[in-house]
């Protein structure tokens, strides 16, 4: 099954919005709101009815998904769905489950008593360019020890070579651990400010498939 690609617009047609995948079954699972739960085995999906086509990504809809996805994250783990990820029906979703159960079960352990921390590395008004790319490689392969995974995210238009980004899967136990790390390499590298936030859901970790 996949998400909504365009090709295939059924005007009128009623889909099921995808928020996430959490363990449990549908007792005790959010229904406020408009969130509705559908349940496969010990595998439960976060949902919202929806017309069947492209969700635009207005500011409002992606505040309003990651609400509804870090609401439950406060409660449970949760593997997060692509924003706008939309099935044609309640039994294609079904369907998608029971293909990937095994991937979705993988990936629900693998986020258990994990939350992620977003790092965004800024060069100071006078660094060289050659002392803050060295900084950043420097700090990320430290505070790499203290995570059970980082990627490196896109470089942000708006900031250009002169910042970088980076995501860490920070074990919960470690939390206090790892914003320690942060706080030493601020201290340790004058040639970049440091920002850390979160915890978050693991957005950055989690790549769903669907088909073509």
């Amino acid at each position: 099954m996949r998400s909504f690609s365009g090709r295939q617009n059924a005007v009128g047609s009623e889909g099921v919005l995808l928020y996430g995948i959490v363990h449990g079954d549908a007792a005790g699972l959010p229904r406020s709101q408009g969130v509705d739960v559908v349940s496969l085995r010990d595998l439960a999906a976060l949902v919202s009815r929806v017309p069947y086509q492209r969700v635009d990504a207005t500011s409002a809809a992606i505040l309003d998904y990651r609400a509804r996805i870090e609401a439950v994250f406060s409660d449970r783990p949760i593997v997060p769905a692509p924003f706008g990820t939309v099935f044609r029906s309640r039994d294609a979703l079904v369907r998608w489950m029971e293909l990937h159960y095994v991937a979705l079960a993988d990936g629900l352990e693998f986020v258990q008593n994990r939350a992620s921390a977003r790092v965004r590395l800024v060069a100071a008004a006078d660094a060289a360019t050659p002392e803050f790319e060295a900084a950043v490689f420097d700090s990320l392969k430290i505070l790499k020890r203290h995570a059970v995974a980082c990627v490196t995210l896109p470089e942000d238009v708006d900031r250009g070579p002169r910042a970088a980004d980076a995501s860490f899967l920070v074990e919960r136990e470690r939390w206090s651990a790892f914003s320690d790390a942060v706080r030493d390499e601020q201290e340790r590298t004058p040639a970049v400010h440091i920002e850390q936030s979160g915890p978050w859901p693991a957005y950055d970790f989690v790549r769903l498939q669907f088909g073509g």
